[in-house]
């Protein structure tokens, strides 16, 4: 089915881009006037709203053609709409090879929709900044999207929402200044909170090194590898000189757990540099680089505090 823009979308694509009477001279060459269009050639005159209006539709004309061509899925006239406003918002290239058009195409529209909050960065001064317009305007076509899809309760009491730690790194960079700002959670205490959260990691990084068995007169303690505890004074046992049992056993735990937080660092670069610049790849891989560095330095810590080795009495 072939769409074209409606009236709602068109008036959201006017309200973001905002109306520019005068030229004026971009950075990189061009002008812009009227609602987003950009002169190339020459400056040229001053435009009203309506000859403005006129420009914007032939503009977006070539992006109904690029929505329609490349959404291969079916897809409602709210969510065709918004996918218009987004595609002329972050251009043709990076359309094509967003996340958005992928999750649209694979039929799973919520995923689409969390996609868009991704785009709400713009290169300014040479670094990338958050910008309050790009958030508000992915908010409108979130809504947008979703507005037409039958609508599911989710009861607060059955379904008690919980933190996403992946949603969270989008988190703007610069809080505002009447936001009282908390301190930032060592590494130890992030990566505790992120295994809380996410219970099947916790059990792979418990099973990254066997543990032996428990006697019945030890207390064995939840770390990477379990360390026994003694709670009574055993009869003295033959031992190697300068062998420490609960040290060795500490230092292979530690070890363990260097050994994994390398590995999910490995799994994370990888993600990172096969991303193209994909924001949600970009994403993925950092959610996967921060606990294995985390582990990492915990591991690192741990060993270098660790006391060297003290000879057992005969």
């Amino acid at each position: 089915m072939i769409h074209t823009l409606s009236a709602t979308g068109l008036a959201l694509v006017k309200k973001f881009e905002g109306f520019q009477a005068e030229p004026t001279p971009l950075v990189e060459g061009g002008w812009l006037v009227g609602y987003g269009h950009v002169r190339l050639a020459k400056q040229g005159r001053a435009l009203t709203r309506p000859q403005a209006s006129e420009m914007l539709a032939l503009d977006l004309a070539a992006f109904e053609r690029l929505v329609n061509t490349r959404v291969t899925a079916p897809i409602k006239q709210s969510q065709f709409d918004a996918l218009v406003s987004f595609a002329f918002s972050i251009g043709e290239a990076a359309f094509v090879q967003s996340q958005v058009l992928a999750r649209v195409n694979q039929k799973h529209p919520i995923a689409a929709a969390c996609a868009l909050d991704a785009w709400r960065k713009a290169e300014i001064n040479g670094a990338l900044e958050t910008i309050p317009a790009l958030v508000r305007r992915r908010a409108a076509e979130k809504a947008l999207f979703l507005r037409d899809l039958p609508p599911e309760p989710a009861p607060s009491a059955l379904i008690r929402a919980k933190l996403d730690h992946a949603a969270s790194l989008l988190a703007p960079s610069a809080p505002r200044a009447d936001v009282a700002i908390a301190p930032s959670p060592s590494p130890a205490r992030r990566l505790t909170e992120i295994l809380k959260s996410e219970p099947a990691t916790a059990l792979f990084l418990t099973q990254v090194a066997p543990a032996p068995a428990p006697k019945q007169d030890e207390l064995t303690t939840a770390h990477a590898a379990p360390v026994a505890r003694k709670l009574e004074p055993r009869a003295p046992s033959f031992k190697p000189r300068g062998f420490d049992t609960h040290l060795a056993a500490e230092n292979f735990g530690l070890a363990a757990l260097m050994l994994f937080g390398l590995g999910l660092i490995s799994i994370g670069a990888s993600i990172v540099f096969a991303s193209r610049g994909d924001g949600v790849s970009l994403l993925a891989g950092s959610a996967v680089l921060t606990p294995g560095l985390a582990a990492a330095l915990m591991a690192g810590w741990g060993l270098r505090r660790a006391p060297a080795p003290v000879r057992a009495r005969a």
